[in-house]
């Protein structure tokens, strides 16, 4: 991995993490939608990064927005989970149909609909974790499952100007 590269990343963690705590977790759209941004850096971490290195990156990252907002482990939890199912849906969706070599998944690299379904199913699987341990109650399922596809949708129209705004075509 380059400097370049290293750099970057750091620039992307930094910048998603800093949104994420101070501005993010203030809203709070009818009790039901908190968008997690942050969560763009597990989908934008370069592609030959190991299993067991993407999940620790995940968990300390998801770690550090739970320090920073006084949560249980909820966030470190699900972006583990995440970071443990993105190699698959990175193979199947990303690189499967491309054959050039991909260095950092993104609406620029492969096609938009391919990275647009990757990162949908990473936004809806870490929100259906994150959302089932913060209500934690089946009796709640609907609100779960809404507050789930909402904050999915959100965070993924969120991520998708971030890409437009902030990410070069490389």
């Amino acid at each position: 991995m380059n400097n370049s590269l290293v750099f970057r990343n750091l620039g992307r963690f930094v910048l998603l993490v800093l949104l994420q705590v101070t501005v993010f977790n203030n809203v709070y759209l009818g009790g039901y939608l908190n968008p997690c941004l942050f969560v763009l850096f597990i989908a934008m971490l370069p592609t030959n990064t190991g299993r067991i290195p993407m999940m620790l990156i995940a968990f300390f990252t998801g770690l550090i927005v739970d320090i920073a907002t006084n949560m249980l482990g909820f966030h470190a939890f699900a972006c583990t989970v995440v970071a443990f199912l993105r190699g698959v849906w990175l193979d199947g969706i990303i690189m499967h149909d491309n054959n050039e070599d991909i260095e950092t998944p993104s609406f620029y690299s492969g096609s938009y609909q391919q990275f647009g379904i990757y990162l949908f199913l990473i936004l809806l699987f870490y929100n259906i974790v994150y959302y089932s341990l913060l209500i934690f109650d089946l009796h709640d399922i609907w609100q779960i499952a809404l507050s789930a596809m909402l904050g999915t949708v959100v965070t993924w129209i969120l991520a998708t100007l971030y890409q437009m705004l902030l990410v070069r075509k490389r």
